[in-house]
């Protein structure tokens, strides 16, 4: 009887200090003052590094919080649930007033981590895949499910694979993807089109490290909504360099 008696009360101690500590570092928010209309309730992101947040959550005596945290809405309904390590958000789930998911961030292996946003209605709004802190894949959706953009990096985060944008038929908005490599520079090709499906302008790039952006480089053709050619032009390193037609 003993045994079971300092066995339960164990058991209870435990369950109330992790309470406690959910109700020492729990917090209370009005939806607007924690939702963005294009970004959603990204309030929470400032406490994971991988997002480039720079703050740390602590109880309200001052310590940092550790473990399973828990933040509602003013009728209680549940608004995050995050597990913190010394401050920072390692795992998290946020909701919207209704009780659906608005996002959930979690790992998925020991070098790889995803965090997924879904609109109101429980559609995916958009996917980011993570390796080492670098995010390698992020794909962004209408509310009715269609692709409207999808972004490739390496592992490394140091090369663009794929820059594409969709119009809501699914047909191509803008694509951008590597064409061929000289020497230690990437040639890029970019294909921008008409809501039709009509090619409005195709061009070549090369990546200048300077500006940490992509200029034309090489030929540029301008066409109609019909597919008639309108202008061709010569740019060198972002400039224009010539008119040809």
């Amino acid at each position: 009887m003993r045994t079971l008696f300092c066995a339960s009360a164990l058991v209870l101690m435990s369950l109330f200090n992790s309470l406690s500590g959910q109700s020492l570092g729990s917090k209370t928010h009005v939806f607007n003052d924690v939702y963005d209309t294009v970004y959603g309730i990204q309030f929470y992101d400032k406490y994971n590094t991988i997002m480039d947040g720079d703050s740390v959550r602590k109880y309200f005596d001052g310590h940092l919080c550790n473990g399973l945290i828990e933040d509602h809405y003013p009728d209680s309904k549940i608004l995050h649930k995050g597990f913190y390590t010394d401050g920072k958000l390692t795992q998290y789930t946020n909701y919207y007033p209704n009780g659906q998911v608005e996002r959930v961030y979690k790992p998925t292996s020991d070098r790889k981590t995803e965090l997924k946003k879904y609109y109101p209605n429980k559609v995916l709004k958009s996917e980011v895949q993570y390796f080492e802190g670098n995010s390698t894949l992020w794909q962004d959706y209408f509310d009715t499910g269609q692709l409207s953009y999808v972004e490739e990096y390496d592992k490394k985060h140091t090369r663009v694979l794929k820059r594409c944008s969709y119009y809501k038929d699914g047909k191509p908005h803008s694509i951008f993807i590597p064409l061929k490599t000289d020497g230690a520079k990437i040639v890029y090709s970019l294909k921008e089109y008409y809501a039709n499906g009509q090619l409005q302008e195709e061009s070549e790039a090369l990546y200048n490290p300077d500006s940490y952006d992509f200029l034309k480089d090489g030929d540029v053709k301008d066409y109609d909504e019909k597919g008639n050619l309108t202008g061709e032009y010569e740019y060198v390193g972002g400039k224009l360099n010539q008119t040809i037609k």
